[in-house]
């Protein structure tokens, strides 16, 4: 029992940005799915997440980023930050129901 747990601990930890960030999406889209009339919540759950993505591009060095990295990190946190502050000022504009 206890060596899957070295093989687990030992493993490279560069994937976990990329974990934290696609959980607090799929929290965003289950919870616009579970209670669509609170939509907007879901979209600032998903806006956060898209924040987040951008802080972890913006900290950490380019093999730590992971599934973060897409090309330069000056380019990635401006995608990033840029997705996240646009749908939730669209979500804003949208009339509401």
């Amino acid at each position: 029992m206890v060596g899957w747990w070295r093989n687990w601990a030992g493993k490279d930890l560069r994937e976990y940005p990329f974990a934290i960030v696609l959980l607090i999406e799929a929290i965003g889209v289950v919870s616009a799915v579970v209670a669509s009339q609170h939509w907007l919540r879901a979209v600032t759950v998903m806006t956060i997440g898209m924040v987040v993505a951008g802080i972890f591009r913006l900290v950490l060095s380019n093999d730590q980023a992971g599934l973060l990295r897409v090309r330069r990190r000056s380019f990635d946190v401006a995608c990033y930050w840029t997705f996240g502050v646009l749908a939730f000022v669209f979500a804003l504009a949208l009339p509401s129901r």
